[in-house]
């Protein structure tokens, strides 16, 4: 079972990071937030395959298709 409420490992940063950036990172790649917002956003290079991996992440609804 996923936790939601702690800080988890996310494979777009490749670290473990906390459940408000995972929040904020989703949005950001969804579209419903603009990438500049998120700082650690803008240090990824190639956000198409960030995008990709975050689909593919458990802890994304955006692979089932789930609008936030």
């Amino acid at each position: 079972m996923l936790d939601y409420e702690n800080d988890h490992y996310c494979p777009v940063y490749g670290k473990v990071i906390s459940i408000d950036l995972c929040y904020d990172s989703l949005c950001c790649l969804k579209g419903l937030f603009k990438i500049s917002s998120t700082k650690e956003l803008m240090k990824i290079e190639n956000i198409d395959e960030a995008t990709k991996i975050c689909e593919n992440c458990p802890y994304s609804n955006l692979s089932a298709g789930l609008e936030l």
